[in-house]
This record gives C-alpha cells, sequence and structure tokens, in this order.
C-alpha cells in the first residue's frame, strides 16, 4: 500500500470515527418521552384547581439499573391511581437525566400515590442509582397546566417551589 492511499483510508477512518462521535455526544443530550396528557377539559372545569409534579433525576449510570426497572414498574401502574388525570415520563437516550410530570386532581390523591407500595418501593429500590433528585409541586388552574415538555422544564427550572424530592 502506498502512502496515499495509507493517507487516504486513515483520513476517511478518521471522518466516520469524528462523525460518528459527533453524533453520539448529540444523542446524548436527546431526549425521548412518553405521550405528553392532554385533558379534557370542559370550560367549567378550566379554572378548576390541579396538583402538577415534575421531577428531575441525575443518575449514575453504572447504578441506574434499579431505577430504570421501578420507573417502569411505577409507570405501569399509573393508570390504575385514582385521581390521576395525566402523567409523562422523559428521560435522555444515552444520557444521565430523566423527568416526571403528573397532574393529580387532589393532594389526597397525590399522597395516596406517594404512599402507595409501588412508589414507595420504587423510591427505596431505585435511590441506589440517584446522584440528585428534585421535585416542583405546583397548584394550577388546568389552563394553567403546561402544554408541552418545553413548558414543563421552563417551570422546573424556575427555583421558586423546588426542592428535594424527599423534602
Amino acid at each position: 500500500m502506498n502512502i496515499e492511499t495509507f493517507t487516504a483510508r486513515l483520513r476517511h477512518r478518521l471522518l466516520k470515527t469524528g462523525l460518528v462521535a459527533s453524533a453520539l455526544v448529540a444523542l446524548g443530550a436527546c431526549s425521548i418521552n412518553t405521550p405528553y396528557p392532554r385533558l379534557a377539559t370542559p370550560e367549567a372545569a378550566a379554572q378548576a384547581p390541579v396538583v402538577l409534579v415534575l421531577t428531575h433525576a441525575t443518575l449514575d449510570p453504572k447504578r441506574r439499573e434499579s431505577f430504570d426497572v421501578h420507573t417502569r414498574r411505577v409507570l405501569a401502574e399509573m393508570t390504575r391511581q385514582p385521581g390521576l388525570l395525566g402523567y409523562s415520563a422523559r428521560r435522555e437516550i444515552f444520557g444521565t437525566q430523566a423527568w416526571t410530570l403528573t397532574i393529580w386532581a387532589s393532594e389526597a390523591d397525590l399522597a395516596r400515590f406517594m404512599n402507595s407500595p409501588v412508589h414507595r418501593e420504587a423510591v427505596r429500590k431505585g435511590m441506589e442509582g440517584l446522584v440528585a433528585m428534585e421535585s416542583k409541586r405546583l397548584l394550577l388552574k388546568r389552563d394553567a397546566l403546561p402544554t408541552s415538555w418545553d413548558q414543563a422544564l421552563a417551570l422546573l427550572k424556575d427555583p421558586e417551589g423546588r426542592r428535594a424530592y424527599w423534602e
């Protein structure tokens, strides 16, 4: 093999490697989520208050399996939770960030879910995969709920009302 062929092949491999690395970096910032909830809100109920809960988890990539397993179990049970009006879960495809959004008819419904066996087990066993966890709980009128994940994440970034998850 002559030097020109070697150089051309090396340049091609480096270009491919660089493109793959760039794609992986870009995908690390990409997120996927379950369908965002769309609540059918009769005009009379648009002003009725509901409880919006947003959570954000930073995960340990080496110990996140337990968190992921228990999150899937909780999500599988969500539709059976009394007072749940809507929910969505979001996570980075190759990253370490995960979020949840739930909408509850009342604080009592949220408390019942937080104390449910599936949620308590998820918190207890999934804790090992967490680096950090924060939440935000807001009482909002239905017509003031975020209508996209972009809006929900903006609400979560606002420091007012944000707290460590276990507070």
